[in-house]
């Protein structure tokens, strides 16, 4: 073999992997969703239907079977205030992201505000089981860090990202874990204030601090993201 053939050799050999490495950078069009549990908790008595949540920052950390690992922060100054909604991405949580194979998604995330600001708000209603409703709203001020290991639509951890194929991942909140340990008795008789002329459970930092003790402690916890 004469020496030119070997240099051809060479070059195409790099060709293909410069090849390879390329089709790992191909981006995948990753647009996130942020919603809550609406399914009915304790005893189906209380379900919640709306609400927000302010984020101050979102991390992306990947770890990749082809290619390098993916990592990436976007900070919000003014905090990006979100509606929880099934059907609607959000603009400022739309990606590209490197596709392949990944084995690990971590995402990371922190709500956003002053101690005067609701960092996180739930809205529902709530049925005492005595033929009484009343609207429920918790509102959360303090600031709380989220970090929450992705998995696909099986439960399993592996995650398939393809150029060609957009994906709407979920960003799951449960309001209803985190009621779970507050019993009936506490909800029957928490106080009821006024908003906007409605008679309202609302548990907050000041008002059924009972109640807002027991669900703060489970904040947290009980997130999910669903790709």
């Amino acid at each position: 073999m004469g020496k030119k053939s070997f240099q051809i050799i060479i070059i195409c050999c790099f060709a293909l992997i410069s090849c390879k490495r390329d089709k790992w950078n191909e981006p995948a069009a990753v647009s996130f969703v942020v919603d809550i549990n609406r399914s009915p908790g304790l005893s189906d008595k209380l379900v919640f239907s709306s609400g927000k949540i302010v984020f101050e920052n979102f991390s992306f950390e990947g770890e990749r079977v082809q290619g390098d690992d993916v990592y990436f922060s976007n900070s919000y100054p003014s905090g990006l205030s979100v509606t929880f909604d099934a059907n609607n991405t959000i603009g400022d949580l739309d990606f590209d992201i490197p596709q392949g194979t990944f084995t690990r998604i971590q995402i990371s995330f922190s709500t956003y505000g002053t101690s005067s600001d609701n960092h996180i708000e739930m809205t529902g209603v709530y049925s005492t089981g005595r033929g009484t409703t009343f609207p429920l709203k918790f509102e959360y001020n303090a600031k709380e860090s989220f970090s929450v290991m992705a998995q696909n639509t099986s439960g399993s951890n592996e995650i398939v990202l393809n150029k060609d194929t957009p994906v709407k991942p979920k960003i799951v909140f449960d309001p209803i874990y985190w009621f779970q340990p507050v019993s009936l008795n506490l909800l029957n008789n928490a106080e009821v204030v006024d908003i906007n002329g409605t008679s309202t459970i609302l548990i907050n930092s000041t008002t059924n601090i009972d109640i807002y003790n027991i669900v703060v402690n489970r904040v947290g916890d009980g997130v999910k993201i669903i790709f």
